[in-house]
């Protein structure tokens, strides 16, 4: 996607009963896809996506999917969610069809992420930007709690916000990750080739 398309994902969000496997045990398929130059995990159940995390061993991914949902049951199976989810990566999803995330969180975090479904590539928001859209001017920190439990890597992009002051901020994922698809994005946004540095524009 670039700067000027429409995003085609919606979050559905995950009810604590579903979480928590009340009446029905929530069943998560996962399988390894291949995105920016490396691995990427990608879970979902019957109603979208609920994880994406790097796929190297060094973050023991499937370990961390199991922490992540400790009441489901897992089937280490490619679906046609995950195919979805290549496509999109690639750029080659339809955006006129939508890609559900099923997600779980407080209505908070589900606030957030969902904001940061609006930043366009090419471009960064702050935490107290976001804080102002989702009606909590003086929650920037907490905002940055609820951006760093973001359980949809790239998809959501968390990587996109930075400090007020200009400064890069944490990343869950490694900084270095974080610089690395900021980058790509401004390249590929901007049409500029074999630059070093990102030249963001804020949200």
């Amino acid at each position: 996607m670039d700067s000027t398309s429409p995003n085609p994902v919606r979050i559905i969000p995950m009810t604590d009963s579903e979480f928590k496997g009340g009446e029905k045990k929530l069943i998560i398929h996962y399988s390894f896809l291949s995105a920016n130059g490396g691995k990427v995990l990608v879970a979902s159940t019957q109603k979208g996506v609920c994880f994406m995390m790097p796929g190297e061993m060094r973050w023991n991914p499937v370990g961390t999917l199991k922490r992540h949902f400790p009441k489901a049951l897992f089937r280490c199976q490619k679906v046609a969610a995950h195919k979805n989810v290549s496509l999109l990566l690639r750029g080659k999803w339809d955006l006129e069809r939508e890609l559900p995330l099923h997600l779980h969180g407080t209505s908070f975090q589900l606030a957030v992420w969902q904001d940061l479904l609006s930043v366009p590539a090419g471009k960064v928001t702050t935490y107290l930007n976001i804080a102002k859209r989702v009606g909590r001017p003086r929650a920037a920190r907490a905002v940055g709690k609820a951006v760093g439990s973001n359980p949809i890597l790239y998809v959501i992009p968390c990587h996109r916000v930075i400090c007020s002051n200009g400064k890069l901020g944490g990343y869950r994922w490694g900084v270095e990750r974080k610089i690395k698809i900021l980058n790509k994005e401004a390249r590929k946004s901007h049409k500029v080739k074999n630059a070093a540095n990102w030249e963001p524009t804020l949200f």
